[in-house]
């Protein structure tokens, strides 16, 4: 009963948090209030508001903690960014987004016969720029800690107490999916095909994280390093074959973690989850 009684407070707070930023700005995109304009010329402003609404995660897993447990639920929970949890294979994973980018490059190479130009980018969206590195910079730091402090920091440990990794991960996608939704407005253009390859891709990716998280023994650092950097690599890897090879990469690990370990831990470990008591918890 305490799960769940912790969980709807967690996930009630993680919408209002992030959904009082994404529904002014989709309001905003579609002229039913005004804000600024949404175009090319306040594209890092948008940038940025939007990046405060990628904090709601995280911001509500603390809160529930010091709420449900006070200060020592808190000093807990930052022990799961603690680097001595990692050893060299999970810093490999961790960071194994930029060993798939380099594969998409190379992939993308033999297919079109041209390296897609990482310095270009940064070139052409004036990124060389300091303050406007910083503007595109942040909402991949937000989004990466953010909701990696809540999703797998606070909401999955405690689904993994009651279900199997699988299952968790399957409850914790449909929250994080319906979290999006005011996004869909402003953020995305997402139709048909696009919004189940969104959902599709989202699923995958929650499957890994469940993976790495459980792998790392519930290293939170681990989990927001992967998201984080996952992120960049795909602001930068928007061409069709780079963008369209990772993630195709991802749908295949997802599926051989799922046959390999199977749906009770994901993980060749046992799966990382958090025990309640009346005024404490213990992660096991």
């Amino acid at each position: 009963m305490q799960q769940h009684k912790t969980l709807i407070v967690y996930f009630s707070m993680a919408y209002f948090f992030s959904w009082v930023v994404f529904v002014p700005l989709a309001l905003n995109k579609h002229g039913l209030i005004f804000l600024f304009s949404h175009d090319a010329e306040h594209a890092r402003i948008i940038d940025v508001c939007h990046a405060f609404g990628g904090l709601g995660p995280i911001i509500s897993a603390m809160l529930t903690l010091l709420f449900f447990n006070g200060k020592n639920g808190l000093l807990k929970f930052f022990r799961q960014y603690s680097i001595k949890k990692l050893t060299a294979s999970c810093w490999l994973l961790a960071l194994s987004p930029f060993f798939l980018f380099a594969l998409a490059l190379v992939i993308g190479k033999m297919a079109s016969s041209e390296w897609l130009s990482v310095s270009g980018f940064f070139q052409t969206n004036d990124l060389l720029n300091a303050s406007n590195f910083l503007m595109w910079f942040f909402p991949l730091l937000a989004y990466g800690f953010g909701e990696e402090g809540g999703w797998r920091g606070f909401a999955l440990p405690r689904l993994q107490a009651k279900y199997s990794a699988l299952l968790s991960t399957i409850i914790l996608t449909l929250f994080w999916l319906g979290w999006h939704i005011p996004t869909f407005f402003y953020r995305y253009q997402l139709s048909g095909s696009m919004l189940i390859g969104f959902i599709l891709g989202l699923f995958a990716g929650a499957i890994w994280m469940t993976f790495l998280f459980n792998y790392t023994h519930g290293s939170l650092l681990a989990v927001s390093l992967w998201h984080f950097t996952f992120n960049f690599v795909s602001m930068i890897g928007t061409e069709a074959i780079v963008a369209g090879t990772m993630s195709t990469i991802i749908i295949l690990v997802a599926i051989f973690i799922v046959i390999k370990y199977g749906k009770s831990n994901l993980s060749p470990f046992t799966k990382t989850s958090v025990e309640f008591g009346n005024t404490n918890y213990q992660i096991t």
